[in-house]
């Protein structure tokens, strides 16, 4: 097993090349003309997509487990949950688990949502890479407390609470210098008052980077297994394809992120996201970010747009954001997260 593990020869860039997030590169300003062609070419492509497929779907509301789709981590969330073709962090357990494959030290993050009417959802993962693969456990709960029970006649019969929980075990690998695979099986249960529903579930992804230019692209597929049943009610898992490449520039200061998703239940939405990560000094870290889902504009006058910061001490991080829901109200993430 390994806690810190040294960083490959062929992480180590030549002269003129670029690899990935933390090398010693200049970022988009060394890539070659055809390299600068592909990636606008690439990014144009997600950009576009949604402009000419994004409709309201007539499945829409007819899988169970919607809290799966409730997107996690404070990073992830301001970046408008365009992270497949990131995943750099521990939070890939989530979006994308075949980049738990690039993490070089363990990782582990919680995750605590201010939702709006009282509801409380909370996450949390730990991601250990071993010479043989990146392991990770997380679990995700969601909880709603004091709902009132109302009779035929409308008599008040006392209070009850609901709670939607999952608990997932994730594994990703190398496929060579820059590609890596990953799966994650999940268990998940549904409580409401006296009722309950369990089923089994799973995600698949699929991460590849460039030495040429600081491009990753990713892909994951994520929800899908057992029907959920409630009684004599039996609902689909909310199975979601999600397509999107991330890339840094200006020497890794500058993330740009852009997905591209399509759920069983809905139409295709995209997402965008950007994070400025200045230099400041080796033990000390300060990031903004903001981005925006099509996926946040249904109903309500949701703007779509989310917004957030990190601060990083040391092997030490604390991010957070921001994401209004219109007459809802707004939501609330704060992750906390260390680096062994």
């Amino acid at each position: 097993m390994r806690t810190n593990v040294p960083r490959p020869s062929y992480l180590v860039p030549r002269e003129g090349e670029v690899l990935f997030r933390g090398t010693r590169d200049k970022g988009l300003g060394t890539m070659s003309m055809k390299g600068r062609k592909t990636f606008i070419l690439i990014f144009a492509v997600l950009l576009a997509v949604p402009a000419l497929l994004f409709a309201a779907d007539p499945n829409a509301g007819t899988s169970g487990a919607q809290f799966l789709k409730i997107g996690v981590g404070a990073r992830p969330v301001a970046m408008g949950e365009s992270f497949v073709g990131v995943a750099d962090d521990v939070n890939a357990v989530y979006y994308n688990p075949s980049g738990l494959a690039f993490i070089d030290r363990p990782e582990l993050t919680a995750q605590r949502t201010q939702w709006f009417q009282g509801v409380d959802h909370q996450f949390g993962a730990f991601a250990y890479p071993t010479d043989y693969g990146a392991f990770a456990l997380s679990a995700t709960t969601l909880k709603v407390e004091d709902i009132q029970k109302r009779g035929a006649d409308e008599s008040y019969e006392g209070n009850f609470q609901a709670m939607d929980s999952a608990y997932a075990f994730s594994y990703a690998r190398m496929l060579g210098p820059l590609s890596s695979v990953g799966i994650t099986g999940r268990y998940f249960k549904e409580e409401i008052d006296a009722y309950s529903a369990s089923a089994w579930g799973g995600d698949v992804g699929f991460l590849r980077k460039f030495v040429a230019y600081p491009v990753s692209v990713g892909l994951a597929v994520r929800d899908f297994g057992q029907k959920i049943k409630f009684r004599n009610e039996e609902d689909p898992q909310p199975l979601t394809i999600d397509l999107g490449m991330g890339a840094n520039l200006f020497n890794y200061r500058l993330l740009l992120a852009a997905n591209v998703a399509k759920s069983n239940d809905s139409g295709y939405r995209f997402g965008l996201g950007t994070e400025y990560s200045p230099v400041l000094t080796k033990s000390f870290r300060f990031t903004l970010r903001g981005g925006f889902n099509t996926a946040q504009t249904d109903g309500s006058g949701a703007p779509g747009i989310s917004a957030g910061a990190g601060i990083g001490i040391r092997q030490l991080s604390f991010d957070f954001a921001w994401v209004p829901f219109g007459d809802l109200g707004n939501t609330f993430r704060y992750s906390l997260g260390f680096r062994f």
